[in-house]
């Protein structure tokens, strides 16, 4: 195994750039399309909301405080977004069947709605990107990803 000391710099520098290059398109790309899930939606909120959507597919919604934890925030921080996102009625809360005393947040049913618009444009988007690519250059392609996610989750020493 290389350390990243031992990767020649211009290895690093490609990949680097392509990463950069893709996460810039895709927050452009986010944003443009933040306005067809709320006109009044911050990019903060939205982050939030898809966080909802994701960790709680088909419903159930999710507390408060594991979203914090799912985007990497401060308590504080999810309950003002979320504070915004109930006023714009793309989220509720609702009892937890499990603990009377706690609130669960869910998505309202016109948020489950227009996220899952978005997702579909953007997944025909990146079909239309990859439709000449072969099967294996796909297998590989999400193996490296996955690869970069887990090395980007470990924890810094």
């Amino acid at each position: 195994m290389t350390t990243p000391a031992q990767v020649p710099f211009d290895l690093t520098h490609d990949v680097e750039y392509e990463v950069t290059r893709l996460l810039r398109r895709a927050r452009l790309r986010g944003l443009g399309t933040i306005a067809q899930i709320h006109p009044e939606l911050d990019f903060a909120s939205y982050l939030l909301l898809v966080a909802i959507s994701d960790a709680k597919p088909g419903g159930g919604g999710i507390r408060g405080s594991d979203l914090a934890d799912a985007v990497s925030v401060h308590k504080s921080t999810v309950s003002r977004g979320i504070a915004q996102l109930e006023r714009l009625g793309l989220v509720e809360r609702v009892p937890d069947p499990t603990d009377g005393r706690a609130r669960l947040i869910s998505l309202t049913p016109v948020a489950a709605e227009r996220i899952a618009a978005v997702q579909a444009a953007r997944r025909a988007t990146l079909a239309r990107a990859i439709a000449d690519w072969d099967e294996q250059d796909l297998d590989v392609l999400a193996q490296l990803l996955g690869r970069l996610n887990a090395g980007l989750e470990r924890p810094v020493e």
